[in-house]
C-alpha cells in the first residue's frame, strides 16, 4: 500500500505549548530531521534550533532573576508562618497531655488538635506557598466557621491564634506577589513561544515541499520528520480531552 503525504494543513499553525514545552518540540524536532533532506530543510531545522536556544537563554535567565527575588522576599515571610503554626499546634498539644480530671480543657484540646491537622499534623508547611496558603486559609475557615476561636483562646492564650491570623495575612500577600512574578515570566516569554511556532510552521512548510509523490523515500522522509510535531499536538489533545485529576489537598 503506498504511502500517504502528510496533510499541509494539518502543519499551517503551530500546536498550542508552553515556552518549555515549545523549546523541547524544537530540539526533538530540530534532531529527527532526516539526512536525506534538502539544503533548504536542514537550514529551517537549524534556525528552529537556534530560535529553541535563544528562547531556552531567556527563560533560565528570568526564572532566576525571579526565583532569587522570591527567594528574598519569601523566606522570612513564609519562616515566621510555619513558626506561628508550629508554635499554636505545640501550645494545644502540650495542653492536650495534662490529667483531664485536674484540667478538662485537655480534652478539648485534644479534639482540636484532630479536627484541625488530624494526621497530617503541620505536613502543609512543606508544600508549595500556593499550596501552602491554600491549606492554612481552610484551617482558619474551619475554625471560624466552627466557632472554635474562643475555645483555642481559652486553651493556648489568644496570642497564639492571632499570630497565627497576623502572619496569614503577610502569607497571602507574598503568594501573591510570586503568582505575579510568574505571570510577568509568562508574558515575557510569550514572543519566544510566538517565535518557535512561527519556525515550526516553516520547518514544516518546507518538508512538505520536500516531497516528490512519485518517490516513496521522500514521503517517508516527510513523514519521520514530522512524527515529533504529530505526537506532540497528539499528547496536547489527550491531555485537554482526559486531563489529570489535580489532588486537591486535603484539608485538616
Amino acid at each position: 500500500m503506498p504511502l500517504e503525504s502528510p496533510n499541509p494543513a494539518l502543519y499551517a499553525h503551530a500546536p498550542k505549548m508552553t515556552v518549555e514545552g515549545g523549546i523541547t518540540l524544537c530540539r526533538v524536532v530540530a534532531s529527527a530531521c532526516p539526512s536525506s533532506m534538502n539544503a533548504s530543510v536542514k537550514k529551517a531545522a537549524k534556525r528552529m534550533s537556534e530560535i529553541a536556544e535563544a528562547a531556552q537563554f531567556a527563560y533560565t535567565m528570568r526564572r532566576k532573576a525571579m526565583n532569587k527575588g522570591t527567594t528574598d522576599d519569601a523566606r522570612p515571610v513564609d519562616h515566621n508562618a510555619d513558626a506561628s503554626w508550629s508554635c499554636l499546634r505545640s501550645r494545644l498539644q502540650a495542653y492536650s497531655l495534662l490529667p483531664p480530671n485536674i484540667y478538662p480543657d485537655a480534652i478539648r484540646a485534644g479534639e482540636i488538635l484532630v479536627i484541625l491537622f488530624g494526621d497530617q499534623g503541620l505536613s502543609f508547611l512543606t508544600e508549595s506557598y500556593p499550596e501552602q496558603y491554600t491549606i492554612a486559609d481552610s484551617v482558619l475557615r474551619r475554625i471560624d466557621e466552627e466557632n472554635m476561636a474562643g475555645d483555642i483562646d481559652r486553651i493556648a492564650g489568644k496570642e497564639f491564634l492571632e499570630n497565627v491570623r497576623t502572619h496569614h495575612v503577610a502569607y497571602g500577600k507574598m503568594v501573591q506577589a510570586v503568582l505575579q512574578r510568574e505571570e510577568a515570566i509568562t508574558e515575557d516569554l510569550n514572543e519566544h513561544v510566538r517565535a518557535m511556532g512561527q519556525a515550526l510552521v516553516y520547518y514544516a512548510t518546507k518538508v512538505i515541499a520536500f516531497i516528490d509523490p512519485e518517490q516513496p523515500a521522500t514521503i517517508a522522509a516527510a513523514r519521520l520528520a514530522l512524527r515529533p510535531i504529530d505526537a506532540f499536538r497528539e499528547a496536547t489533545e489527550r491531555r485537554a480531552t482526559n486531563p489529570s485529576p489535580q489532588a486537591s489537598p486535603d484539608t485538616p
